[in-house]
């Protein structure tokens, strides 16, 4: 839809406690709530959050599981850490009259903080999967002085103090820093408490695009607000450029194969960015709910630390383990016990420097000698790939298997390896999807990988970055050769491709995430 270009009565109405930042001098609250028109329901993507029982403000849906908002919103200072929300947060996304009873009302379970600006991403409970209920793109071009943007708000307004409607108002834009966009309000347009994190929106062609988040203004005729402050302007945070960050974030969930429970089919797990390993069962034509296996995990997907977690049959039981691998350079074993990991035993030791950054190397575990048992493949900066086979309780020394694949590892391009069985003959093969989208087999043949044949074309998005869709390969099936997992992210789709010999088929979902 289009948004009006001009604002009715009173501003960007939100009902809300936690305020904006008032501008000026001396550093000031949060920028609240919007006194404006009463909002069109096409713009359900604006999301009312509630920060415990003393704090609420405005954010917007940018994904379908997450809501990007005002870090102010979650610490006075801007800067709450990543994690869990200190105080029970829950958000209403998908109706802009909040007496209705339409749209999803469900906790935010993580915080992703912008490293410098007032914006934090919130992770949902749920991805939301109403179609009516979309997100809403982030502009790519920054705001222009004298450019006229609507911002919306559950916050404040003139006369109520907990407004139950959106309410949206119009600001020009009077210039743009770095990071920021300073607004011009009106008489009709002001930003006040509760609209902290809520959007500032253009339409170009019909499309309408988040171009920056409500962060500071001086409230000039909001309620509670002394009468002799006539300022209506106000200071918002940048986001056209933030593009990247974003589907960095979206992208740390990662979907993983694994036989979990044993029956010779590939589960699904989900390494949930709270830290929790989500197990979806393999039902045969679709994954089941997910139950949670571990937790504790987040600092390996967060960004405090950079440790890994791998999944393969380590013991030769038929399930599979986890393998920790952590910052301080050790590999840890975490024996499958049907329901859990246990406390984990020492495999390997001064592999650091595969995750700290002081070089780029690779690990991967699968069973390269077809005894059942995973071993360990390492990918080095030189380009060779050496296999350390599993000796029970240890990685053996390792021999040398295959050179030349440096550049999948030194960025001279974006190629990437799995290893995963192809062939069906219990001992994994080199799968190479190629910078050109193509995905070539190399079979294992004993003592190294052939030449490779070519299997499948067209996957170049999933490496070049054109969209955010992640390759996995692992057994669905139960035929014993592994088949490829498409994970879209965008969509949170999961679909599998069955290995038919010499390629992948055309695909089925097997589950929403």
């Amino acid at each position: 839809m289009r948004l009006s270009g001009r604002p009715r009565l009173s501003v960007l109405a939100a009902a809300l406690f936690a305020a904006p930042v008032v501008l000026g001098a001396v550093p000031a609250a949060p920028a609240t709530a919007l006194g404006g028109a009463d909002a069109p329901a096409q713009l359900n993507y604006v999301a009312k959050i509630n920060v415990g029982e003393q704090t609420a403000c405005t954010g917007t849906l940018v994904d379908p599981q997450w809501v990007l908002t005002a870090a102010t919103c979650f610490a006075a200072d801007g800067k709450p850490p990543a994690g869990k929300p200190a105080a029970t947060t829950t958000v209403t996304v998908g109706r802009t009259d909040l007496t209705q009873t339409g749209g999803s009302v469900q906790q935010a379970i993580w915080l992703i903080p912008h490293a410098d600006r007032d914006l934090v991403l919130v992770r949902l409970a749920t991805r939301i999967t109403d179609p009516a209920v979309k997100p809403v793109p982030l502009a790519t071009t920054p705001a222009a002085a004298g450019e006229e943007l609507v911002l919306a708000g559950f916050g404040r307004t003139k006369t109520e103090w907990v407004p139950d409607k959106l309410h949206t108002g119009t600001f020009t834009v009077a210039s743009t820093t770095d990071t920021t966009v300073d607004l011009d309000g009106s008489d009709t347009a002001t930003v006040c408490k509760g609209d902290a994190g809520g959007p500032a929106l253009r339409t170009v062609n019909g499309t309408t695009e988040l171009v920056a988040v409500n962060s500071r203004s001086w409230q000039g005729g909001c309620l509670g607000i002394d009468p002799t402050e006539t300022r209506t302007g106000a200071v918002d945070t940048r986001v056209d450029d933030l593009g990247s960050w974003m589907k960095e974030v979206f992208s740390r969930e990662k979907i993983t194969p694994a036989d979990i429970d044993g029956d010779g089919k590939d589960d699904l797990i989900l390494q949930r960015i709270d830290g929790s390993i989500v197990v979806h069962r393999n039902l045969g034509s679709s994954f089941g709910a997910g139950t949670v296996m571990s937790a504790g995990w987040s600092r390996f997907l967060t960004g405090t630390d950079q440790g890994r977690l791998y999944f393969a049959d380590i013991t030769g039981d038929g399930k599979d383990d986890l393998i920790v691998h952590g910052t301080d350079g050790n590999i840890a074993v975490r024996k499958n016990m049907g329901t859990y990991f246990d406390g984990g035993t020492h495999w390997s030791a001064g592999w650091g420097r595969f995750v700290t950054g002081t070089d780029l190397g690779r690990l991967y575990f699968a069973d390269i000698t077809g005894d059942g048992k995973a071993d360990l493949i390492v990918h080095g900066t030189d380009g060779n790939i050496a296999v350390r086979t599993n000796m029970g309780t240890y990685f053996d020394g390792g021999t040398h298997w295959s050179a030349g694949w440096g550049r999948f590892v030194t960025g001279t391009d974006l190629g990437r390896l799995y290893f995963a069985d192809i062939t069906g003959d219990g001992k994994a093969d080199l799968i190479v999807h190629g910078t050109d989208g193509n995905i070539a087999v190399r079979t294992n043949m004993g003592t190294y990988f052939d030449g490779g044949t070519h299997w499948s074309a067209g996957w170049g998005r999933f490496v070049t970055g054109a969209d955010m869709g992640r390759l996995r390969f692992g057994d669905s099936t139960g035929d014993g050769k592994a088949d490829m997992f498409v994970h879209t992210i965008a969509d949170g789709k999961v679909a599998v491709r069955t290995n038919m010999g010499t390629y992948f088929n055309g695909g089925t979902v097997m589950i929403t995430l």
